[in-house]
């Protein structure tokens, strides 16, 4: 989802978990909660800090929506969801993330998409351990095992970034369908080389000619 404020633009990315129908359910609840306790709470020219302390509410409510939906649902199956989100306003951008969605920096010159955010994963855990190198964690078999998401216990702890971006950097926010399938050099490429408009598509495009076969979401932001 994405809403333009008075002074800036919301996007939040979720991407469900717990079966088709659950993982769309939960991602849907998630959103809808985020969204609505950002917008409840949000004031025209809020800090710096009382927007990061605002996503993590929202990121809050979203993990007690989808929570109590899977625990006093009529089926009580366990479902859950990543979420990652931005507000943008002028240069500056804050971020929260939980679970393994990205968001990305394309710089307006050159270089690769860079990551922001840090995935809650176990392959993050072991590389951070020491126990794997970096080039080994796209193809690890504990890649998709999570150790935060949305919904799956009572209480959450987002992660939350400020940044600075200059004039023509783009953000992206995407699920792990885009980035398993395509790197982040392409990544970079398309978004330089098409309009905005264009690139979410494009960067579909390209994840299900490489093979995609997972959920596909993206949004990008422009500074």
């Amino acid at each position: 989802m994405t809403e333009t404020f008075s002074d800036g633009v919301l996007a939040i990315v979720c991407d469900g978990m717990g079966g088709m129908q659950n993982g769309a359910d939960a991602s849907k609840l998630a959103i809808e909660a985020a969204g609505d306790t950002f917008r409840g709470g949000y004031q025209e020219n809020m800090d710096t800090e009382a927007v990061c302390a605002l996503l993590r509410e929202s990121t809050i409510a979203a993990n007690q929506a989808v929570y109590h939906a899977a625990v006093h649902g009529p089926t009580r199956i366990r479902m859950g969801s990543t979420l990652v989100g931005a507000f943008v306003r002028e240069q500056l951008t804050s971020l929260v993330n939980v679970g393994d969605s990205r968001a990305y920096l394309i710089a307006a010159d050159e270089g690769d998409a860079m990551q922001l955010t840090l995935d809650h994963t176990v392959v993050q855990l072991l590389y951070e351990r020491g126990d794997i190198e970096a080039e080994e964690r796209a193809t690890h078999p504990r890649r998709n095992e999570l150790t935060r998401a949305i919904g799956v216990s009572y209480r959450v702890l987002p992660d939350i970034y400020q940044l600075q971006v200059r004039p023509d950097d783009k953000l992206l926010l995407c699920s792990d369908g885009l980035y398993n399938f395509v790197s982040t050099e392409k990544i970079a490429e398309i978004v330089r080389k098409l309009p905005p408009d264009e690139v979410p598509a494009a960067l579909v495009a390209e994840a299900n000619a490489n093979g995609g076969k997972d959920n596909i979401s993206v949004i990008l932001l422009a500074a």
